[in-house]
This record gives structure tokens, C-alpha cells and sequence, in this order.
């Protein structure tokens, strides 16, 4: 469940958009005029709020925030419903597993183990991987043919000479870096106070998100020892809203990384008086059919 989370955290941080400060009130008040020319509730808003809570590490509220409301009391309920049951020899397996093995007292020396024999076999290939990869992104950029769209080759064309710097000053195998970025999950692992599935178990759906906010932010400052600073980032975000039509809405964001805007436009479509992306929506309509 939690890497789970952090998953769609990470990924709601790519809705994040920049433009030079000078306009961003421009934008705010476009954005609110179309909201309330069309009488929904303002999808910039909703995003920038999204964004707010990924820099606040509040998981609880992104979780809320990426389901409607009606979804939401469904999966409580049935969160609800499992903690009820008894577990099973293999359900604790499955917890040490996942969590268990963040949360030992010698969790970084286990992880450390496992790991350093991937990072000493990778260490020979990394230079012919990151000319490869770099050729790629080249290819990407210049070839029409590529699945990228002309605007996001544009993003990545003014991005590419600040990853080929980020890829030039970052040491990916570094096992020192490695090590630290571990010491800062398992700590904040073992602070959530969760470390058997008994405990788990013992919290509501919210009380156990909320443990998990500082394993968000101690997984942000793990990212961050590679040189990438997902709450700079986020904290870039504008919004400009396309289009509003009735239940449908069009939306660019831009988000800068690696010192360059990178643009993409969302469809977005309106359920229970809140914005989701098209593709969520529709999931969310196919799972209602299913139930029904």
C-alpha cells in the first residue's frame, strides 16, 4: 500500500507546471474566471492543491485527493473489512517481505548486502548505458517519428543539456550514496512505529496513511542525493486551464526540471465535483460497472 502510494505521489508531482513568475496571477485569475464562467470548481486550483499536499508529505490527503469521495468511503470499508480478518502465516510473510525488512534494526546492512554485488556488476556498464541512453534522447528529439509529441520534444530538446550535466555530475553506483539514502528510508521506516503487521493492523486507514508521510519525506530526501529535489520541483507548478466544457476540461502544465519547462496538456473530466485525469475517470466508471 505505501509503495504504492508513493508511486501515485511521484506521479502527481508531473502535474505540475511553470511559467515566469510575472504571469502566474494572469493565470490564476484566467483559470478562476473559466472555472466560474462554466460554474465547476477551478482544475488549476485542484492541481495546485494536489501539489501542496505532495510538499507537505500529507499522504492522507493526496490519497483522498486521487479518488472520489464515493471511492474513497468504499476503500475505507473495506480496509475496514481486512483488519477484521486474522492473518495468516502467509500475509506475515508478505509484510516482512515488503515492510519488515525496512524496519529491522540491521535493515540497511540487509538491503546494503543484496545490493552492493548489483552495483559492482553495473559499475563496467554504466559509461556505454549513459552514451546510450543520451543517443536515445537525441533520437527522441529529432526524429518525428518518436511517440513524443512536437511539444514534448521541444521540453526535452531545451531539458537535454541539464540532464547530460546531471548525468555528468551524479555517481548513481556510488555505495556511499546508497547507504545513506537507506539510512533515511529504514529511520523513518522504524519511526512510523509500524513494524509488524500486527500494528498495522491496529490503525484506521488514515491514522496508517498519516505514519507514512514521513517515510514520503524521507524517500524525497533519498531522491534528493541524486540531484533531483521533487519538492523544488512541485514547487514550480502553474496551471493554465485550455478549456472547460461542461464535465471535460484541458489543461497544460509545465513542470521545470533540469533548469527547462517541460510542457504536456491533460484532458481531465469532472466526477462527484472533482477534477481526475481522463484515463482515471475511466477506470473509476469500469470499476462502478463492475460492482454494479
Amino acid at each position: 500500500m505505501k509503495r504504492k502510494l508513493l508511486t501515485l505521489t511521484l506521479m502527481a508531482a508531473g502535474l505540475v507546471a511553470f511559467q515566469a513568475p510575472v504571469l502566474a496571477a494572469d493565470y490564476n485569475a484566467s483559470n478562476a474566471a473559466k472555472a466560474a464562467a462554466a460554474n465547476v470548481p477551478d482544475p488549476a486550483a485542484q492541481i495546485q492543491d494536489l501539489a501542496y499536499l505532495f510538499r507537505q508529505d500529507n499522504v492522507t490527503g493526496i490519497a483522498q485527493s486521487l479518488v472520489p469521495a464515493s471511492k474513497w468511503e468504499q476503500v475505507r470499508a473495506m480496509y475496514e473489512i481486512k483488519r477484521l480478518e486474522p492473518i495468516s502465516d502467509d500475509d506475515r510473510a508478505e509484510f516482512d517481505e515488503n515492510i519488515g525488512r525496512f524496519v529491522a534494526p540491521d535493515a540497511v546492512e540487509q538491503l546494503m548486502a543484496e545490493i552492493e554485488p548489483k552495483l559492482e556488476q553495473a559499475r563496467p556498464k554504466l559509461p556505454g548505458a549513459m552514451l546510450m541512453g543520451m543517443g536515445a534522447i537525441q533520437m527522441a528529439i529529432s526524429s518525428e517519428d518518436s511517440d513524443l509529441t512536437a511539444e514534448q520534444r521541444e521540453s526535452l530538446r531545451l531539458a537535454f543539456p541539464g540532464i547530460q550535466e546531471w548525468a555528468a555530475s551524479t555517481d548513481f553506483l556510488s555505495s556511499d550514496t546508497m547507504r545513506q539514502a537507506l539510512t533515511l528510508v529504514t529511520d523513518a521506516a522504524r519511526h512510523s512505529g509500524i513494524s509488524s503487521l500486527d500494528e498495522l493492523k491496529s490503525l484506521p486507514l488514515e491514522s496508517a496513511l498519516d505514519r507514512a508521510g514521513g517515510v514520503l519525506a524521507a524517500a524525497k530526501d533519498a531522491v534528493r542525493l541524486y540531484g533531483i529535489d521533487l519538492d523544488e520541483i512541485a514547487n514550480t507548478l502553474q496551471v493554465e486551464v485550455l478549456e472547460i466544457d461542461g464535465d471535460t476540461a484541458r489543461v497544460r502544465t509545465t513542470v521545470t526540471m533540469f533548469n527547462a519547462p517541460i510542457a504536456s496538456e491533460h484532458e481531465l473530466v469532472l466526477l462527484d465535483g472533482r477534477w481526475y485525469g481522463k484515463e482515471a475517470a475511466q477506470n473509476f466508471s469500469v470499476a462502478n460497472a463492475n460492482e454494479g
